[in-house]
């Protein structure tokens, strides 16, 4: 017992560094309402899979509305501040907003797309597909440019190979359930082990890392 304490102890602090090893985040205040807008989050699962799975969901909000549209698997509805006050994840982190004529595009693609997928999902939380799965899918399918993080276990889920543009859309990616590749100008290069992540962020400059936030340095832009 008094071996495995400071094992423990260990991880525990490593996760926790990771945590707070990313530079300039973006901030959890909702944008005015003054616009359509979309805003892409994840936050993390419950113990012991907080430090190293998240969760994503889209919150919607139209043009002068006051209470967002929320889009994932396992939930959904509407809420007033899903940037602080969504369900039961923690430590929110805002990857993405959209707002503008952007959004009014995503949000009706958004409101097409995603429930027929969720209705038609048969989960499973490794290797896929689940609601990381969810996340890329609608990005791609939503023509919505971001990176869900590494930590987002399932969203590299092709089944037995696939071959995309990345999300970003400024690169490609070859996927297996083994072993996958994203090779891009703003994404650098990630390499996907088992559903696990490492690489290297070009724009902004990060180190991928499948851990906490997955990535340290610079928040994602």
């Amino acid at each position: 017992m008094m071996q495995g304490t400071p094992r423990r102890g260990i991880t525990g602090l490593v996760v926790i560094t990771l945590a707070g090893c990313v530079l300039a985040p973006r901030s959890l205040t909702p944008p005015p309402n003054d616009d359509t807008t979309i805003a892409l989050l994840t936050g993390t699962l419950g113990h012991p899979l907080d430090g190293i799975a998240r969760h994503p969901w889209f919150a919607v909000r139209m043009k002068g509305e006051v209470e967002w549209r929320i889009y994932e698997v396992g939930g959904g509805g509407y809420e007033r501040d899903p940037f602080r006050e969504h369900r039961s994840y923690g430590d929110p982190i805002v990857h993405q907003i959209w707002r503008g004529d952007e959004a009014v595009r995503g949000a009706e693609c958004l409101e097409r797309e995603a429930e027929p997928w969720i209705a038609a999902l048969h989960y499973r939380f490794y290797p896929g597909p689940n609601s990381n799965t969810f996340g890329d899918v609608m990005l791609r399918k939503c023509h919505l440019h971001a990176s869900l993080p590494s930590t987002s276990v399932g969203k590299d889920w092709r089944g037995a190979f696939g071959a995309n543009i990345t999300t970003e859309g400024t690169g490609v990616q070859l996927e297996t359930p083994v072993l996958g590749i994203r090779l891009g100008l703003k994404e650098g290069i990630e390499l996907h082990v088992l559903g696990l992540a490492i690489g290297i962020d070009l724009w902004p400059p990060a180190i991928i890392l499948p851990l906490g936030p997955g990535r340290l340095g610079f928040a994602d832009r």
